[in-house]
């Protein structure tokens, strides 16, 4: 047995599973002779059965300097087409009205792209030194006002042209709309939409305030990579307003957003051509959620933001105006500050009673352990794996899904819809989960307790999750661990 290994021994008790504590000397140093050892420290997960893309992950390739430290190329929110007021009731009946005030916003792409290089779509979550944490639905329908209960986000496609539909619906067809092509560019609608008539009859502004509607979509709610075009699946949402307004634009948000993060991350593609370079989805309320979360990283100058306020505004205005604080390399600094993140505001909304267009939002809907479904994008829901998130006692969750179940579900996503390609919608399965949402709700006991570093919990934790992003964080962290360790030892002498 080496030194180590006698070390790592020294008394150990039995888990509850048979294993050791997991307590163990890092591969830093000998605790008695003070020798560094050759080998180079590795912050690799030691059970990898949870982390099944390890070695594919772009934070793998960072590490090995393959695919060098770029920040992703992220888009702001933009509305091309320009709102008025007489849209309004036709926006507020569909449920978006709340969206309107929250553009325009550029995220930080170095701030985004530290970030999202700790998520994890094994888990839905990021792997943060402090633990599994993630952007849920409670976050989206406090920073956006979104409704996050109701119809899932898709719909039947008719027997119909979409010449046909955009005529109907729109008031006009696009001129390079031919055959089964099924989506529409965006300078078109800026173009045709951009002026209003004065004397437009109800039809008309009716169709203007669906062009903008279209664009508010494509630009904020589910804007691709490109922001070139918009999918014509999007226009029969808002076909009835009545009916927009019962979607649970929310969750669609999130799954969307967990689709171009989970992408960007894994490099999954059917083509096989990588797409780490961009990011798509809604980032602006990443961003939000990322200054709620972790202050540090807010803007310093509390004047450049609004307070939170108790009114039924998305709380994610309060950040519309600030800027991120500048650092030297921004990228590095970033990354250096995920990988020593060991504080997170785990309820930043905790005095504020929610409220959606008159109902109270209740937390059960928070915790629903259930797909989000935007269309073709399937994407799981975990809050039992961030239960601290919801004041709860966080315990060891279930083992999430498996690699090929969720590698199936970016194929399916990733697949479509494209130009003259037949919709592929959400499954039966997988729509019966969300509308049984209810029934799947984690919970746990209530705690204010902190959860320390030698915690069950934690101990699990750092077994089956990747510890750091750099080379200099897992110096640190090495560090950190072989301080503790050795403290511990002399504790038992």
């Amino acid at each position: 047995m080496t030194s180590d290994e006698e070390a790592a021994g020294r008394g150990r008790g039995r888990g509850r599973r048979g294993r050791g504590s997991r307590l163990r000397v890092p591969r830093l140093m000998d605790p008695y002779s003070m020798r560094l050892p050759p080998a180079t420290i590795d912050p690799s997960p030691v059970d990898s059965t949870l982390l099944w893309g390890h070695g594919q992950h772009r934070i793998d390739s960072v590490w090995t300097n393959e695919a060098g430290d770029r920040s992703f190329h992220v888009r702001g929110t933009t509305i091309l087409v320009p709102y008025r007021e007489l849209y309004r009731p036709y926006l507020e009946a569909a449920g978006l009205l709340s969206v309107v005030p929250l553009v325009p916003m550029n995220p930080d792409a170095s701030l985004i792209t530290a970030l999202v290089e700790r998520w994890r779509p094994e888990t839905s979550t990021f792997h943060l030194p402090c633990g599994e944490v993630t952007i849920t639905l409670e976050d989206v329908v406090t920073l956006s006002g979104l409704a996050i209960d109701g119809d899932a986000v898709v719909v039947d496609i008719p027997d119909e042209e979409w010449s046909a539909i955009c005529l109907r619906l729109l008031g006009r067809v696009p001129y390079d709309l031919v055959g089964g092509v099924a989506v529409v560019r965006i300078t078109w609608l800026r173009v045709e939409f951009s002026h209003l008539p004065d004397d437009a009859s109800q039809e008309v502004i009716e169709q203007f305030a669906r062009a903008y509607a279209l664009s508010l979509i494509e630009g904020v709610l589910f804007p691709d990579r490109s922001g070139s075009t918009v999918h014509l699946q999007y226009l029969l949402l808002i076909e009835d307003w009545e009916r927009a307004g019962g979607f649970a634009w929310g969750a669609a948000v999130l799954s969307y957003l967990y689709r171009e993060m989970g992408r960007s991350t894994l490099h999954i593609s059917h083509t096989g051509t990588s797409l780490a370079g961009d990011l798509g989805g809604w980032v602006a309320l990443l961003q939000f959620w990322v200054w709620e979360r972790f202050p540090h990283l807010a803007p310093r100058d509390s004047e450049t933001r609004a307070p939170a306020t108790e009114d039924a505004h998305p709380r994610g205005l309060r950040w519309l105006s600030a800027s991120s604080r500048q650092y030297g390399d921004q990228l590095f600094q970033y990354k250096l500050w995920f990988d020593a993140m060991d504080t997170v505001v785990w309820q930043p909304y905790r005095e504020r009673a929610l409220h959606l267009r008159g109902s109270v939002i209740q937390s059960d809907t928070f915790r629903a352990v259930v797909p989000l479904i935007c269309f073709s994008s399937v994407m799981w829901h975990h809050p039992d794996r961030v239960l601290r998130q919801f004041g709860m006692r966080q315990h060891e969750p279930h083992q999430p899904h498996p690699e090929a179940e969720v590698r199936f579900l970016f194929r399916q996503a990733t697949r479509g819809p494209s130009r003259g390609q037949q919709l592929v919608h959400a499954s039966r399965e997988s729509l019966d989960f969300w509308n049984r949402r209810h029934e799947f709700v984690a919970t746990s006991s209530y705690t204010d307790d902190e959860l320390v570093y030698h915690s069950e919990h934690m101990e699990w934790y750092r077994d089956v999750t990747r510890r750091s992003g750099t080379r200099r964080g897992a110096v640190a962290e090495a560090l950190v661990s072989y301080l503790i360790c050795l403290l511990n030892l002399l504790l038992t002498v």
